[in-house]
């Protein structure tokens, strides 16, 4: 019998509905079967039954958002056609500031810390994280971290689904990509976790954010924890980090992740800036469910669509004579585009931008 009264397993949550508790009262059975203690940190009160599944629940009201277009982040949808063969051949890429509704990665750096700070006054020696979506069959995986973690002296066990890339071509372009390293799945000494979430003040980190377009949370975490290039620069950067490919483990380990994909309830609607012409593309798209859409011209009505499950719809707008452009999700207001506010097309330029693919 391995001994598992250093570790804990700290889950983030934020149980909306009986679908997420459901879900998330399941996850914690599990690890409980495993032999483990498990704390649950929540930016919502939790309900008695989710209390008494745990052995430590804190309750953090101060949800921290991030509404500002600048700081939510870039995402992208690739669009693609099939051939005369079959084949998919890229057509557009759309990447939008405007698909997030909030930010929360301030919110779940919060609970993170909320929860380390107490595995630290538990005594304990290491934490696995976990969103709190997804579920594990066995915990051979958490076993070997342990493992590499205290036999091993490595400092965490990481799991990305990008890796950094300083120089990379992107769609006929030159970019830097960053890490993503995931809160989906994580393991950590405590007192190392501890030390990087109190490092660096949000607003520090709004300005990495928009200085070096770390524009994800994923990739912001990154930052946080000591594995991105711009560590090296401040001389903070962690030395004995093991990082592993996140879907190639979750393959291994029959890992279920995500189970309720919070993002795709957002409607991805945007209007960018054509790159040939003097006008404007707009894009709407349901990543989830149904969409029922009006778009208003010059405040009147232009077109009434749907859209379902990843179909989205497309349209171009002159900028000669356009004054507005409004949209109505569901039969309710969603979100206006005001031309006869100078500060519209400045805002549609940070925000979106369309890519039409490279000619062949």
């Amino acid at each position: 019998m391995i001994d598992k009264t250093s570790d804990i397993v700290l889950i983030h949550a934020y149980l909306s509905d009986e679908e997420r508790k459901s879900v998330c009262h399941k996850f914690i059975k599990q690890f409980k079967s495993f032999g483990y203690d498990v704390i649950i940190t929540s930016h919502l009160p939790l309900d008695k039954d989710t209390q008494e599944l745990v052995d430590y629940a804190i309750y953090d009201k101060d949800n921290t958002l991030i509404d500002d277009p600048a700081l939510k982040g870039y995402l992208i949808h690739y669009a693609y056609a099939p051939d005369d063969e079959g084949n998919p051949v890229p057509l557009f890429n759309i990447a939008s500031r405007e698909f997030f509704k909030n930010n929360t990665i301030f919110a779940v750096l919060r609970l993170l810390l909320a929860g380390v700070t107490y595995a630290k006054l538990l005594n304990k020696k290491i934490i696995h994280l976990f969103d709190y979506d997804g579920f594990l069959p066995f915990d051979d995986e958490l076993i070997e971290n342990s493992d590499i973690i205290l036999n091993q002296e490595k400092q965490a066990v990481f799991y990305e689904r990008e890796t950094e890339q300083l120089d990379i071509e992107h769609w006929g372009e030159r970019r830097i990509r960053h890490w993503q390293i995931m809160t989906l799945i994580m393991s950590c000494n405590v007192d190392f976790l501890y030390r990087r979430l109190r490092m660096y003040p949000n607003q520090h980190l709004k300005k990495m954010i928009t200085q070096f377009g770390m524009q994800m949370g994923e990739e912001l975490l990154g930052y946080v924890l000591g594995v991105s290039y711009l560590n090296k620069r401040e001389n903070s950067f962690e030395e004995n980090i093991e990082i592993k490919n996140l879907e190639e483990i979750s393959k291994k380990i029959g890992f279920e992740k995500q189970q309720v994909y919070t993002d795709a309830e957002f409607p991805w609607i945007c209007l960018a800036k054509d790159p040939a012409q003097d006008g404007y593309r707009f894009f709407a798209m349901a990543p989830k469910g149904t969409i029922h859409v009006k778009l208003f011209y010059n405040n009147e009505l232009y077109s009434a669509f749907s859209c379902s499950d990843w179909g989205y719809r497309t349209d171009y707008f002159a900028e000669l004579g356009l004054n507005n452009i409004t949209i109505h999700v569901n039969d309710e207001f969603f979100r206006e585009y005001d031309f006869t506010d100078p500060g519209t097309k400045t805002k549609i330029l940070m925000h979106s931008i369309w890519t039409d693919a490279p000619q062949q």
